[in-house]
C-alpha cells in the first residue's frame, strides 16, 4: 500500500472530542476512564489523505480566512466523484452546498412536513434520524428492520402500509446503513421508491457511507435509478466519513428538481445555515480527485482487512458474540445476546472494566437492544488491544 493506514495519529494533542474524556463525559453522561480506546463516534482514526493535508496547508498560508463561496471547481468537483464513484452525471446545478448532512436531513424536514406529520425510518438506525424528527415536532414512524435468511431485510409491507397514512409525508432512508453496514440492492432501493412515489412521500436519501463498500457489493445512489426519482426525492452526501474531514463541515444535497432545490433553499437560509466553511470548500475539490479517489480505494482496501480480523476474533475468541457481517461502512453490529448480560452490564463492562467506548445498541432504536456499534476505522493494533479489552471484561 502506498498509504500507511497502521500509523497510529496522536489525536490527544488535538481538540478531537473522540479522544478526550471530558468530552466523551458530555455526550455519554458518565464518567469516562483516562485509559479509554474511543470505538464510538463515527470517525476514522487514520491521518487524512496527503492530497488534503497540503490543500488545506496551501489555503491557510493565505492568511485570511474570511467568508467564502464555493465556486467552480467546488461543483466541477462533486460531479467529478459522482460519475467517478457511481456513474451518475449531475448537473452543477443540482448541488446545494450544506455543512452536515444531519443539518440537511434537518432543513429537508422542516421544508417538505408541518409540525404534527409522520417521518419513517428504520431503526435501529442513527440516533439524530429520531431526534430531529422529535425536535422539529414531528412523529417517528419505524419501519424497523428485521433478520431474515442471515441478513438485515426491509420491512416492505409494512412500509407500504404506513407510507398510505396522509400523515406520513417524509421517509429518511440510511444507505448505506448505519449501524447494521447493509448496501441495499437496486430491487431493495427501486421497491422503497415505488412505495413512497405511490403515497406522494418524499424520500431523503442519506448516501454519507457511500464510498465504503466492500468487495462483492455495489452502491447504487438512489436517484440514478430512475429519472422519476430524481424528479422527486433529495440525495444527501458528505466526504465526511470517507476522508475523515467531519470537522471542516462540507456536504452536498443533490436535488435535480428545481422546485424542490428551491424550497430546500428557502428553508436553509431561514435556518441560518447557508455559512460555507473556508477550508471545507478545499477539503473537498482536493479530496473528489484522482488521488482522493487512490487513498480512499486503500483505504477501503484496508477495512475490509480489519471487517476480516473481526470476524476471525470473535470466531476464535468470543464465539457467543455474532455479528452479520457488514457490506459497507466502518461500523460494526455486535450482538452479545446470547452472553445474557443486558445492555446495562454490557456498556458497564466496556466501559469500565474493558475502557472501550462504544455505541450502546439501544441508542440507535428498538431492534438495538444487546448490541454494540464498534467503529473499525482505526489502525488494525489499535482494533486488537479493543477486542482483547473486550473479550476479559465480558467474560470476566
Amino acid at each position: 500500500m502506498k498509504y500507511d493506514f497502521d500509523r497510529i495519529v496522536d489525536r490527544k494533542s488535538t481538540y478531537d472530542m473522540k479522544w478526550h474524556s471530558a468530552a466523551v463525559e458530555s455526550y455519554l453522561h458518565c464518567r469516562i476512564p483516562e485509559n479509554m480506546i474511543p470505538m464510538w463516534l463515527a470517525d476514522t482514526d487514520f491521518a487524512c489523505a496527503p492530497v488534503i493535508v497540503e490543500a488545506v496547508k496551501r489555503r491557510a498560508e493565505k492568511e485570511i480566512y474570511g467568508y467564502c463561496a464555493p465556486m467552480a471547481d467546488f461543483y466541477k468537483s462533486v460531479c467529478y466523484w459522482q460519475k467517478l464513484q457511481f456513474d451518475w452525471t449531475v448537473e452543477p446545478e443540482w448541488i446545494s452546498y450544506t455543512p452536515t448532512v444531519v443539518a440537511s436531513i434537518n432543513i429537508a424536514i422542516r421544508a417538505f412536513t408541518e409540525e404534527g406529520d409522520g417521518v419513517i425510518i428504520q431503526q435501529p438506525v442513527y440516533d439524530p434520524f429520531a431526534t430531529i424528527v422529535k425536535n422539529t415536532g414531528r412523529t417517528v414512524v419505524n419501519n424497523g428492520l428485521v433478520v431474515k435468511d442471515g441478513a438485515f431485510r426491509m420491512n416492505l409491507e409494512e412500509l407500504e402500509t404506513l407510507a398510505a397514512k396522509p400523515d406520513n409525508r417524509l421517509m429518511v432512508l440510511c444507505s448505506p446503513h448505519n449501524p447494521v453496514g447493509r448496501v441495499w440492492t437496486k430491487e431493495e432501493l427501486r421497491a422503497v421508491a415505488e412505495i413512497c412515489l405511490k403515497h406522494e412521500v418524499m424520500l431523503v436519501t442519506d448516501e454519507i457511507h457511500s464510498d465504503i463498500v466492500y468487495e462483492g457489493h455495489t452502491h447504487y445512489p438512489l436517484l440514478t435509478l430512475d429519472e422519476r426519482y430524481a424528479q422527486h426525492f433529495i440525495h444527501l452526501t458528505a466526504p465526511g466519513k470517507t476522508f475523515n474531514v467531519a470537522g471542516l463541515k462540507v456536504s452536498a444535497a443533490i436535488i435535480p428538481n428545481e422546485e424542490i432545490r428551491t424550497r430546500f433553499a428557502k428553508m436553509q437560509i431561514a435556518m441560518s445555515l447557508d455559512v460555507r466553511n473556508t477550508f471545507g470548500i478545499e477539503c473537498i475539490t482536493a479530496a473528489y480527485s484522482p488521488e482522493g479517489a487512490e487513498w480512499a480505494r486503500q483505504e477501503v482496501q484496508y477495512l475490509q482487512e480489519n471487517v476480516d480480523f473481526l470476524e476471525n476474533y470473535l470466531r476464535e475468541q468470543m464465539p457467543e458474540v455474532t455479528m452479520i457481517r457488514p457490506e459497507g461502512t466502518f461500523l460494526c453490529w455486535l450482538n452479545f445476546s446470547k452472553l445474557g448480560l443486558g445492555d446495562a452490564e454490557l456498556f458497564r463492562r466496556f466501559l469500565y472494566d474493558a475502557g472501550v467506548v462504544c455505541v450502546q445498541g439501544p441508542w440507535f432504536g428498538p431492534g438495538g437492544e444487546n448490541h454494540m456499534r464498534l467503529n473499525i476505522g482505526c489502525p488494525r493494533s489499535m482494533l486488537k488491544e479493543a477486542l482483547d479489552r473486550i473479550r476479559r471484561a465480558v467474560y470476566a
